[in-house]
């Protein structure tokens, strides 16, 4: 079914273990009751994980922990209410509440680290390719005594709003229980990242592609023109001459709201960017915009439009070659650049 992903294949690897996952549902319901992989911006989407647990050992005082990877600005801590239901608990059908876990209660195997340091030390992103991500982690505000050859199965739910920006990410999850506290074994413990993209439509902005390579990355990807910003060309990201040369340039135009224009095109030390390493075709930049495209202090930066090129200007690595490599979109005579757009003061 669309939006379930069955860890079927792992559970009969690991039939020693303790916890499972079996299903992390993802897809929601639209207003004709029809399953989308997409919730609409400023409403609340829920995402569903089901489980069960092998139990060979004697296990009391438990909390059962879960986390979840998801975009910084969801705000995952402060927004979402994660309930859950167990065959552990005397009526199978109550629906129980789970709360964050503070950063002060470690856990038990974490070497001093805490849930979150645990789980982006250990997992990252997983299988997204932008890292303004973050995981939130949420244990039961019940404990609960778990004993030899008992079976139960759970099921949590993640209820949060989805802010206001478009976007796309492969969400995350992870359990565990705090008897066991992130131990080096995979028995008491298990991560998963949905393979389906899960998407916000309908919101403010060009959409944030966490789930796709593409040719630009601007970090930090929210930010006031006073802030530094990385720019950042990855050639690996599809078929381009620019990869192929040892000298990558940025060049754009900062349009401020006073209706300022400010372009730098010159290729130059200013201008070069950075290679991560001699067998890497990842270019960065690290500049403090105002400076660099000589904004008057009294006008405000609304966006940066900008492109990538060669030494000479012969090659060219824009928004439409972009378009081009992820989508299939027909090359156009004029190229569009690529657009950052800073925060509201």
């Amino acid at each position: 079914m669309l939006g379930v992903f069955t860890l079927a294949a792992v559970v009969a690897a690991l039939v020693t273990g303790c916890v499972y996952i079996d299903e992390f549902i993802v897809t929601q319901y639209d207003e004709n009751g029809k399953e989308v992989l997409y919730s609409k911006a400023n409403t609340e989407a829920t995402f569903t994980l089901k489980g069960h647990i092998e139990c060979h050992e004697n296990h009391s005082g438990v909390n059962f922990v879960v986390g979840f990877l998801a975009p910084k600005g969801w705000k995952v801590a402060e927004n979402a209410k994660v309930t859950y239901k167990c065959d552990l608990s005397e009526d199978h059908d109550q629906i129980l509440t789970m709360s964050v876990i503070p950063s002060s209660s470690l856990p038990k195997n974490g070497n001093g680290r805490t849930w979150v340091e645990c789980l982006t030390q250990d997992y990252g992103v997983g299988t997204n390719v932008l890292d303004d991500m973050e995981w939130v982690c949420f244990q039961t505000d019940d404990k609960f005594d778990i004993i030899n050859n008992q079976f139960p199965t759970y099921t949590i739910y993640i209820r949060v709003n989805v802010g206001d920006k478009n976007l796309k990410f492969h969400p995350g999850i992870f359990v565990n229980h705090t008897d066991d506290g992130f131990s080096g074994g995979n028995d008491h413990k298990k991560v998963l990242f949905s393979p389906e993209c899960f998407e916000v439509v309908g919101g403010t902005g060009d959409p944030l592609d966490f789930c796709s390579d593409h040719f630009n990355k601007v970090s930090p990807m929210s930010s006031l023109q006073d802030d530094y910003l990385t720019f950042t060309f990855k050639g690996s990201a599809g078929n381009n001459d620019l990869a192929a040369t040892t000298d990558v340039y940025l060049q754009g135009t900062a349009y401020t709201f006073e209706g300022g224009v400010y372009t730098v095109n010159t290729r130059n030390d200013k201008t070069r960017m950075i290679r991560e390493n001699e067998y890497s075709d990842t270019y960065n930049i690290t500049l403090w915009p105002v400076d660099f495209f000589g904004v008057p202090h009294d006008e405000n930066i609304e966006r940066i439009e900008y492109y990538f090129t060669n030494s000479d200007g012969t090659i060219t690595i824009t928004q439409s070659d972009d378009d081009f490599e992820q989508k299939g979109d027909p090359m156009p005579e004029v190229k569009s650049n690529f657009v950052f757009r800073f925060e509201c003061q």
